[in-house]
């Protein structure tokens, strides 16, 4: 049998995922969107359960995130430099770096600006999936995309039309993007695994770990 849609496709990986990860340090988040596309699931291993994490006192964004990053980078850097950097309002920067200063990330030293603390993940690892009915080299494209931030994507096929995906093995192999199949009763194999990356970009990572945090509600 086939998958009507998608969406019952990922409902039942869904469930298929949760029976083969029964621990309280493992999650899957739906529809994760860090600008690079919108994932269907991440799963991803939490450092410690997410009830536990210690949440932000102010949620940093993207622009937070590269302002902590371009001190962290440079070590010690001035508010005018950064102004020129990164060609923000002196209103906007301020804002960011008091969230930064607040969060104890970083402290300003004299007319500088430091680390103060490293950031610490609210994960050891993502594995990002994108789920299709037929169209592989769609799903393979996008899930390329996840590697921005997750250590391993994945493509999960409709079984019932998997065979031109699993002909073409060889591409994801190429590009590192792991392929597996699920069939209507939940069987869900395993094609390609592929090795552990390095994600593209740490600051989507933190991105990440500030909505894992800091409770943000994914899709459910």
């Amino acid at each position: 049998m086939k998958f009507q849609t998608e969406t019952e496709l990922v409902n039942i990986l869904i469930e298929t995922l949760k029976g083969s990860f029964r621990q309280d340090y493992v999650e899957i988040f739906e529809e994760v969107s860090l600008g690079y596309g919108i994932a269907d699931l991440v799963l991803s291993s939490l450092i410690k359960p997410r009830i536990k994490l210690k949440s932000s006192k102010i949620v940093l964004n993207n622009s937070d995130i590269n302002i902590y990053n371009l001190i962290k980078k440079t070590e010690n850097i001035s508010f005018d430099t950064i102004l020129n950097t990164t060609k923000r309002s002196k209103k906007d920067l301020s804002k960011s770096i008091e969230k930064l200063v607040a969060n104890k990330y970083v402290k300003i030293k004299g007319v500088n600006l430091v680390i103060d603390r490293d950031y610490e993940l609210s994960f050891n690892e993502n594995f990002a999936i994108e789920a299709k009915l037929k169209d592989w080299k769609r799903a393979l494209k996008q899930a390329y995309r996840y590697k921005w931030f997750a250590e391993y994507s994945y493509v999960v096929m409709d079984a019932y039309y998997s065979s031109s995906a699993i002909k073409n093995i060889d591409t994801f192999e190429k590009y590192n993007v792991g392929l597996a199949t699920i069939t209507t009763d939940g069987d869900l194999k395993m094609y390609f695994n592929p090795k552990r990356q390095q994600p593209f970009d740490p600051k989507m990572q933190i991105l990440f770990s500030e909505k894992i945090k800091n409770n943000y509600e994914f899709a459910r």
